[in-house]
Protein backbone atom coordinates (compact mmCIF):
# COMPACT_ATOMS: atom_id res chain seq x y z
CA UNK A 1 0.00 0.00 0.00
CA UNK A 2 2.73 2.71 0.96
CA UNK A 3 4.11 1.44 -2.30
CA UNK A 4 1.55 2.33 -4.26
CA UNK A 5 0.79 5.68 -2.42
CA UNK A 6 4.51 6.63 -3.23
CA UNK A 7 3.83 6.04 -7.22
CA UNK A 8 0.65 7.89 -6.77
CA UNK A 9 2.49 11.18 -5.20
CA UNK A 10 5.32 11.21 -7.30
CA UNK A 11 2.99 10.69 -10.24
CA UNK A 12 1.12 13.43 -9.01
CA UNK A 13 3.72 16.12 -8.91
CA UNK A 14 4.71 15.55 -12.90
CA UNK A 15 1.72 18.25 -14.52
CA UNK A 16 1.75 17.90 -17.16
CA UNK A 17 2.33 14.09 -17.35
CA UNK A 18 4.86 13.06 -19.68
CA UNK A 19 3.12 12.10 -23.32
CA UNK A 20 3.33 8.53 -24.61
CA UNK A 21 6.05 8.46 -26.80
CA UNK A 22 5.27 12.23 -27.92
CA UNK A 23 1.75 11.91 -28.93
CA UNK A 24 -0.10 15.10 -27.76
CA UNK A 25 -3.23 12.91 -26.58
CA UNK A 26 -2.23 10.05 -24.74
CA UNK A 27 -0.39 11.11 -21.66
CA UNK A 28 1.69 7.83 -19.69
CA UNK A 29 5.23 6.55 -19.21
CA UNK A 30 6.03 2.92 -20.39
CA UNK A 31 7.52 0.41 -17.33
CA UNK A 32 9.75 -2.14 -18.83
CA UNK A 33 11.30 -4.49 -15.96
CA UNK A 34 15.55 -4.30 -16.42
CA UNK A 35 16.48 -7.59 -18.66
CA UNK A 36 17.78 -9.94 -16.45
CA UNK A 37 15.25 -9.43 -13.57
CA UNK A 38 14.21 -11.86 -11.52
CA UNK A 39 10.42 -10.83 -11.98
CA UNK A 40 9.00 -11.68 -15.41
CA UNK A 41 5.41 -10.90 -16.49
CA UNK A 42 3.59 -13.78 -18.41
CA UNK A 43 4.26 -13.17 -21.75
CA UNK A 44 0.44 -11.91 -22.59
CA UNK A 45 0.80 -8.85 -20.83
CA UNK A 46 1.39 -6.39 -23.12
CA UNK A 47 2.93 -2.37 -22.62
CA UNK A 48 2.56 -1.83 -19.22
CA UNK A 49 2.47 2.15 -18.09
CA UNK A 50 2.04 4.89 -15.34
CA UNK A 51 -0.65 6.76 -15.66
CA UNK A 52 -0.65 10.24 -14.27
CA UNK A 53 -2.89 9.17 -11.05
CA UNK A 54 0.02 6.51 -10.34
CA UNK A 55 -1.91 3.46 -11.21
CA UNK A 56 0.07 0.82 -13.45
CA UNK A 57 -2.20 -0.54 -15.90
CA UNK A 58 -1.77 -2.41 -19.26
CA UNK A 59 -2.36 -0.05 -22.51
CA UNK A 60 -3.66 -0.98 -25.94
CA UNK A 61 -3.38 0.82 -28.21
CA UNK A 62 -5.40 0.61 -31.71
CA UNK A 63 -5.43 1.71 -35.20
CA UNK A 64 -8.92 2.39 -36.53
CA UNK A 65 -10.58 3.66 -39.79
CA UNK A 66 -11.24 7.62 -38.98
CA UNK A 67 -14.02 9.42 -40.88
CA UNK A 68 -12.26 10.74 -43.63
CA UNK A 69 -12.46 7.10 -45.01
CA UNK A 70 -9.50 4.07 -45.15
CA UNK A 71 -6.33 6.44 -45.35
CA UNK A 72 -7.51 8.57 -42.50
CA UNK A 73 -6.34 6.81 -39.53
CA UNK A 74 -8.07 7.45 -35.82
CA UNK A 75 -6.22 5.47 -32.46
CA UNK A 76 -7.95 4.28 -29.53
CA UNK A 77 -6.39 3.59 -26.46
CA UNK A 78 -7.78 1.50 -23.89
CA UNK A 79 -6.27 1.01 -20.13
CA UNK A 80 -6.62 -2.09 -18.42
CA UNK A 81 -6.24 -1.77 -14.36
CA UNK A 82 -3.81 -4.74 -13.53
CA UNK A 83 -4.13 -7.31 -10.47
CA UNK A 84 -0.81 -8.52 -10.80
CA UNK A 85 0.93 -10.57 -7.77
CA UNK A 86 2.63 -8.62 -4.86
CA UNK A 87 6.40 -9.67 -6.40
CA UNK A 88 5.48 -8.35 -10.38
CA UNK A 89 3.68 -4.94 -9.06
CA UNK A 90 6.57 -4.08 -6.47
CA UNK A 91 8.93 -4.81 -9.88
CA UNK A 92 6.44 -2.70 -11.55
CA UNK A 93 6.26 -0.06 -9.15
CA UNK A 94 9.68 0.41 -8.40
CA UNK A 95 10.96 0.73 -12.10
CA UNK A 96 7.65 3.81 -11.97
CA UNK A 97 9.60 5.16 -8.74
CA UNK A 98 12.67 5.39 -10.96
CA UNK A 99 11.31 7.12 -13.92
CA UNK A 100 8.82 9.33 -12.16
CA UNK A 101 11.63 10.89 -9.78
CA UNK A 102 13.76 10.90 -13.06
CA UNK A 103 11.80 12.86 -14.54
CA UNK A 104 10.92 15.16 -11.66
CA UNK A 105 14.66 15.56 -11.45
CA UNK A 106 15.40 16.79 -14.82
CA UNK A 107 12.34 19.20 -14.48
CA UNK A 108 13.94 20.63 -11.41
CA UNK A 109 17.18 21.37 -13.72
CA UNK A 110 15.40 23.46 -16.41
Amino acid sequence: MRLRAAVAELASRLRPFPPFYGMSTLRAIELDLPPGSAVQPPPELGCVVVLPDGEISELDLRSIPGPDGPADIDQVEEFTELDLPPEQYIAFATVAVQLLQAEIERRSED
